[in-house]
């Protein structure tokens, strides 16, 4: 799990916001540049909870995020998390 979460680091550190669009694009799922900033400043802050599996922070992704968005971004970190 040590040599994953230095992988997902590394990753983050040259994570972009068009990354984001361009993946939520591949999943048919349409962002406005606002909510691609705001997934980019989350996953940004909140990886390393996210890696740890504390889902507590998606309440601050909750507040900013029309309701469509935050279930589809629910949806995908159950699917990735549930495989790592």
């Amino acid at each position: 799990m040590i040599i994953y979460k230095e992988l997902v680091k590394k990753y983050i550190n040259i994570l972009t916001k068009e990354n984001i669009s361009n993946y939520a694009r591949s999943r048919n799922i349409i962002l406005t540049d606002q909510e691609a900033k705001i997934i980019y400043d989350f996953i940004k802050t909140y990886y390393n909870d996210l890696l740890e599996k504390n889902t507590y922070v998606f309440k601050y992704l909750k507040l900013k995020l029309n309701p469509n968005i935050y279930n589809k971004a629910i949806e995908l970190y159950d699917e990735y998390s549930n495989k790592y």
